[in-house]
């Protein structure tokens, strides 16, 4: 039996395909800075693909907004679009901030959530746009979520936001144990802010085999 195929675009890590990438029927192509999405073309069968273009120029966080790039940020945008037409997945899906500029160019996401409804003790809105099923989430109330107490929460809050952690935060975050070393040796914070919750991917991988 030949292993399924499964692309991640914009991905060094690979939060995402981390339960593909664990199950021996799948093979997991990771696309990342080293080769760039705007270099590759598809030359094998691809089953399903996930793509996490960088968030940087659709962000509406004080900071990033002074950015607002569309067009940088949607160049990498259509080369994930142009990868999924040309390999006609099974299924795609494409990750982005919720409250991001994003929605305003492509349209409504297929779906939205946090990753607290996933089990993992932080928020990130997160939206979905693709052809896919969609996981139901494992958790109803935030409260039933086991906290992290060594995780920084913004005042006023009652759990931490994934989006204004710093990196070192990963030493508390026992679900990314398995990339922790990689996330403290980058230059920034990005890595950290751009995981996805551990529980999404695993349920996400049963719903999409």
């Amino acid at each position: 039996m030949s292993k399924k195929t499964i692309l991640h675009l914009c991905a060094d890590i690979g939060s995402d395909s981390r339960y593909y990438d664990l199950d021996e029927d799948y093979n997991v192509i990771k696309i990342g800075v080293d080769i760039g999405v705007e270099n590759y073309f598809p030359n094998v069968d691809i089953h399903g693909i996930i793509a996490n273009p960088v968030c940087t120029e659709f962000s509406t966080v004080a900071g990033f907004d002074k950015i607002g790039d569309f067009e940088k940020g949607m160049l990498m945008v259509n080369h994930c679009f142009r990868i999924i037409c040309m390999s006609n997945p099974k299924w795609w899906v494409m990750e982005n901030p919720n409250r991001g500029n994003l929605k305003k160019l492509i349209g409504k996401p297929k779906h939205t959530y946090q990753p607290w409804q996933y089990g993992s003790p932080w928020t990130k809105d997160t939206a979905l746009w693709g052809s896919f099923n969609m996981p139901k989430p494992t958790h109803s109330n935030q409260k039933d979520v086991i906290q992290t107490p060594d995780l920084w929460v913004r005042k006023g809050r009652s759990i931490a936001c994934l989006t204004y952690l710093h990196k070192s935060a990963i030493k508390h975050m026992p679900e990314y144990s398995w990339c922790a070393d990689r996330i403290l040796a980058e230059k920034s914070d990005t890595g950290i802010r751009s995981m996805c919750s551990d529980g999404f991917a695993r349920q996400f991988k049963l719903c999409n085999l």
